[in-house]
């Protein structure tokens, strides 16, 4: 069954410092100071309310509050108890939902290619006293599914539109899911389906989706592993969630004053329950 579904709750959108709110002086100091001398991709609130440098122009920033948002709505609505349950973060970059995952399950695991991101990962958890949380180095696109590494909720979100091998990717990702997934990908925006030959005419196939082959950029702080990268169509996602054992999809959103991709149908997010 699939369902889509409106977002339920509002943008979360950065406010800064207000004049009269005053630096904290606490121990944590010297940690905040390293934090603010970093540039980093996310706008991560300060506990004294103000935000990290961030040099994504604000236009663009919406996609993080939507997905944070998106995130939190699926957490509400469809994971019961998520305090005594665990989560993994697919491709984890600095952090920003792996720690927003911390504030709802017990334990989050996130997984990242790039030194560089799981260093400031590990800088802004700790500045914020985060300690449920892990970063481990992986390359998913060549990680073996290991049950000891299984968790209740898995979010993929923004990875698989940089990968060679989506496919394998989003298979290890249900198959270390016990439960929920939630992704959040590009699309190729053309639902394309029919029939293929296999062998003759005689014999064919069902098409459930396409791939569009897309140059990547590897050695770019958002780009995947390869040089080259293949973006899915929605019903090729859609299939391959089912395929993997999921049931109940539900396509999250879009609000009307979501980010323009969302709207445009360019962008998707999904989620997928295990229990029928």
């Amino acid at each position: 069954m699939l369902l889509v579904v409106g977002a339920v709750l509002k943008n979360s959108v950065a406010v800064k410092k207000r004049e009269d709110q005053t630096v904290s002086t606490d121990v944590n100091d010297d940690k905040f100071r390293a934090v603010r001398d970093r540039v980093w991709f996310y706008d991560f609130e300060l506990p004294d309310g103000t935000y990290t440098p961030c040099d994504v122009p604000e236009s663009l920033r919406a996609v993080h509050y939507n997905r944070r948002r998106y995130l939190r709505t699926v957490i509400q609505q469809h994971v019961t108890n998520s305090q005594d349950l665990t989560a993994i973060d697919f491709a984890s970059h600095e952090g920003y939902f792996t720690i927003e995952l911390a504030k709802h399950f017990s334990f989050v695991r996130g997984f990242e290619i790039r030194p560089e991101s799981l260093a400031a990962a590990r800088q802004i958890s700790d500045a914020l006293g985060v300690t449920n949380v892990e970063f481990t180095a992986a390359d998913l696109q060549n990680m073996e599914f290991d049950e000891r590494l299984s968790a209740d909720f898995v979010l993929v979100y923004g990875l698989l539109y940089h990968m060679e091998s989506p496919i394998r990717v989003l298979r290890l990702a249900s198959q270390l899911s016990r439960r929920h997934i939630l992704v959040e990908t590009q699309l190729f925006p053309y639902d394309v389906a029919g029939r293929v030959e296999d062998g003759s005419y005689f014999n064919q196939r069902a098409v459930e989706g396409v791939f569009a082959l897309t140059p990547d950029y590897p050695l770019g702080r958002e780009g995947g592993s390869t040089e080259v990268a293949l973006v899915p169509s929605l019903n090729a996602l859609l299939f391959l969630l089912r395929t993997f054992g999921f049931h109940d999809l539900q396509v999250i959103g879009p609000d009307p004053d979501d980010y323009e991709q969302y709207r445009r149908g360019s962008r998707a997010v999904v989620y997928g329950s295990k229990v029928k």
